[in-house]
Formats: structure tokens, C-alpha cells, sequence
């Protein structure tokens, strides 16, 4: 019987809202030295989150922070402590909330938060966004929409317009472009009636919205479009290979090209490894591709050297070190 009661006690405990029905309990908080914070006289708790734990009186909740104080009387029907935010819940209202801050409580009202990253809360009232930067302040309630944070910056729309804020809440790039892509590689890519750009972390533009293909940096080159060509730039907007080329696609770790209607290959630095005189260059596997020069197929490595000469009829790639080559018997 007594193991019987213990258990009951027990649960009772671990209850993550002490209250009891019995009205000659009051509930109230002690710290570590015996010093009575909150006086025992609320009819039930719940255990503190952040700095904020949430009562109840006659029925009605409120919020008491760590001096005792009570920061929300015990008015509402129903307060959510989470880990950043309040969520306070009356009858015939819509829900509101409270944010948290350090253990300071923002008393100013917000309709919906939402986590953008570890030290960022999103805010919104009047249907649009701000954030609770990382010191505490609030950023102004005014975008339409704000993404989680990807490192020190989230990308925001105003007026169905695109930029880019950091922590802080300052503007990297402006709201003025069609789309953005977050910071990646320390640069940031635009577009603007269907021309593309690069801005980097300092909002400095270092290539132009001028070009006709989305970029994709790789070890900090692209390649670009403009009108019916191609080239390679890196993303400070140097030109690594001259947009003239009828197409262009990564192979492997190196660029294959082609002109004329003939294909070569440039490495990241521009460098040539094989010039622009094969009539087709197979993907590389195991570092090695087919190539076809004048209707015959041989192969070449990496550093562009022919390790097999254009001889053969057809050629397969390389599989565990061997590749299938077939001639026409005559």
C-alpha cells in the first residue's frame, strides 16, 4: 500500500502543472536558499522555461518571471510557455504572443512568431514580418515573407520584390529583384526580367544582371550565358574563358566546350587541357573519356593526353580498368 502511494506521489511530481483541487493548497517557488520568489499563493504552476513560468489564480493564467513579478496577470483562459516565445489564448480573441528576449519578456503583441535560426525570432503584426534580431531588437515589421536564416543572412520579399537582410537587420541586397538565392560561396545570385547577377556579402554587385543563364558556382566558377553564348567566370565577375563558345557543361572536374561544332575541355583556371578539335567527348569515368575524332573513337585521361589513339570503330567507358573497343571486320 505504501509502494501504492509513493508511485501516486511520484506522478503527481513529474505533472507538468502542479494544482490540486484541494483549496487549502497554495503554490509558490523557492530558490536554492530557501528564499521565497513567488509567494504560495496561486492555485497552480508549471516549472519555469527561459526565465518564464506560468500560473494559475481563480481559474485564469498569468506569467511570473524569475524576480517573483508577476509579468502577465491571471487574466487569460489558457498561456503556452515555450522555449522563445509566450503564446497567450482568451475566449473569442485570436491567439497572441509574447517573445522572449534573455530572459526578458518584449511586451509588445505579435500575431505569429516563427524560429528563423538558434538566436533569431521571425515576429509579425499586421500581416507582415519583422525579427527579433540577435542583441534583442526588433526589426520592423514590414516584409511579406522571411526565410530561416542560412548562416548570417535570410532572404526577405517586400512589395513581391526579393534581398537579403543579415543579423542585424540591415539590408545586403535590396528587395528589388524578381528572385534571390542566399549567400553561398560569399556571393549571392539576382535575377531581374529573366537576366542574372552576383552580388557578394559586402552588397558590392560584382557581376552585372546582364546574363542570360542562371549561375551555378563550383569551386568558385560558373559558367555564363549572354545571348547564344558561353563562357566561365569566377565569382568576383573575371572572365576565366571568353563567352564565345556555342556550349558549354562541366565534365567531371573540368569544362568541356564546344565551337564550331568540335569539343575540348579547359580546367577551372581556364586552362586548355585539350583543344577544340574533337567531333565528341564522352563523361570521364575513372578519370578517363571516350573520345571521336574523323568517325573514330579513342580515348584521353585527365591531363588531355591520348592514351589511345582515334582508331577504333566504337568504344565503351572504362570499367574496372578495362574498356570494350570494336573495329568493322571487313
Amino acid at each position: 500500500m505504501k509502494k501504492l502511494i509513493l508511485l501516486f506521489l511520484l506522478l503527481a511530481v513529474q505533472n507538468s502543472f502542479a494544482q490540486s483541487n484541494n483549496t487549502s493548497f497554495k503554490y509558490g517557488f523557492v530558490d536554492q536558499t530557501g528564499k521565497e520568489i513567488v509567494p504560495c499563493k496561486y492555485d497552480g504552476l508549471e516549472t519555469f522555461i527561459n526565465g518564464f513560468a506560468v500560473v494559475q489564480l481563480n481559474g485564469k493564467f498569468g506569467l511570473v518571471d524569475k524576480t517573483g513579478k508577476e509579468v502577465v496577470r491571471c487574466t487569460n483562459d489558457k498561456i503556452i510557455n515555450k522555449q522563445s516565445w509566450i503564446i497567450i489564448n482568451n475566449k473569442n480573441t485570436k491567439p497572441h504572443y509574447l517573445v522572449k528576449s534573455s530572459d526578458v519578456l518584449l511586451t509588445k503583441k505579435y500575431e505569429e512568431t516563427k524560429t528563423l535560426s538558434p538566436e533569431i525570432i521571425a515576429v509579425k503584426k499586421n500581416e507582415k514580418w519583422g525579427f527579433i534580431d540577435v542583441v534583442g531588437d526588433e526589426i520592423n515589421p514590414k516584409y511579406e515573407e522571411i526565410s530561416n536564416f542560412s548562416d548570417r543572412f535570410a532572404v526577405v520579399k517586400l512589395n513581391a520584390k526579393y534581398g537579403i537582410v543579415d543579423q542585424i537587420g540591415k539590408e545586403i541586397i535590396p528587395p528589388i529583384y524578381d528572385r534571390v538565392q542566399n549567400f553561398k560561396e560569399g556571393v549571392a545570385i539576382v535575377e531581374s526580367n529573366g537576366k542574372y547577377g552576383v552580388i557578394n556579402e559586402d552588397g558590392k554587385m560584382v557581376i552585372p544582371v546582364e546574363y542570360d543563364m542562371n549561375f551555378y558556382f563550383m569551386n568558385g566558377v560558373s559558367i555564363v550565358k549572354l545571348g547564344d553564348k558561353y563562357g566561365v567566370l569566377d565569382n568576383e565577375g573575371k572572365e576565366i574563358a571568353p563567352v564565345k563558345y556555342d556550349f558549354m557543361v562541366v565534365n567531371n572536374d573540368l569544362i568541356q566546350m564546344k565551337l564550331n561544332n568540335k569539343y575540348g575541355l579547359i580546367n577551372k583556371e581556364g586552362k586548355e587541357i585539350s583543344p577544340v578539335k574533337y567531333d565528341w567527348i564522352e563523361s570521364f569515368k575513372d578519370g578517363i573519356a571516350a573520345i571521336k575524332l574523323n568517325g573514330k573513337y579513342g580515348f584521353i585521361n585527365k591531363e588531355g593526353e591520348e592514351i589511345v589513339e582515334p582508331k577504333y570503330d566504337k568504344a565503351d567507358n572504362f570499367i574496372d580498368g578495362m574498356a570494350a573497343v570494336r573495329v568493322i571486320k571487313n
